[in-house]
């Protein structure tokens, strides 16, 4: 079962320390619907994938239409946690793995690795674009939870930590500007 603050709070609670930043797939399927429906998405220069606190990578198909009600999206993950991929049969739009995010960097091979997070170094998103646009393989990191930040684990993955503004951004904000950004830098067509 997905958590959801909004349904399973009590729950959550009794989860302690291990319940923060728990109970939002919201924010995750919000990020995931921006990225998906994103002219860079469109034209085949976007790869998405979801690291789980449980060490699960979710790889999306670029192909894949996400339900806009976030109660199926998270009906849709409970689903791919038991079948290993969605749909079951055919060519899968979602996949799971058991695989840490340090294997899958190992595995896709970026020759560049950025994080945001209020922890990195005061950068514009502009500038964060204009970097990861002289890259072959670049890979971008957000965080998809409500509060804290990530791992030590995770920030020693990323060469490059940013702070994109001074304000704390809500994940789907800084999926937009990282997009966006990064379609002015490398050009997607647009007419």
């Amino acid at each position: 079962m997905i958590l959801d603050q909004s349904y399973h709070h009590s729950a959550i609670l009794r989860l302690g320390r291990s319940g923060i930043g728990r109970g939002r797939p919201d924010i995750v399927h919000l990020c995931l619907l921006l990225a998906l429906g994103s002219p860079l998405n469109s034209d085949n220069q976007l790869n998405c994938f979801v690291h789980t606190r449980d060490d699960h990578i979710i790889t999306m198909d670029p192909r894949a239409r996400l339900p806009r009600n976030t109660d199926r999206f998270t009906a849709l993950i409970e689903q791919l946690y038991q079948a290993s991929a969605v749909p079951s049969s055919g060519p899968p739009l979602m996949k799971l793995r058991k695989e840490s995010l340090k294997d899958l960097l190992r595995r896709i091979s970026p020759d560049s690795v950025v994080a945001l997070t209020m922890l990195g170094s005061p950068r514009p998103m502009e500038a964060v674009a204009a970097g990861l646009g002289t890259a072959k393989r670049p890979v971008l990191i957000v965080g998809g939870f409500p509060v804290g930040h990530f791992s030590d684990q995770t920030m020693n993955l990323a060469p490059g930590t940013f702070r994109i503004d001074r304000r704390k951004l809500e994940a789907w904000t800084v999926v937009g500007r990282a997009i966006y950004d990064y379609e002015k830098t490398v050009g997607t067509e647009r007419f």
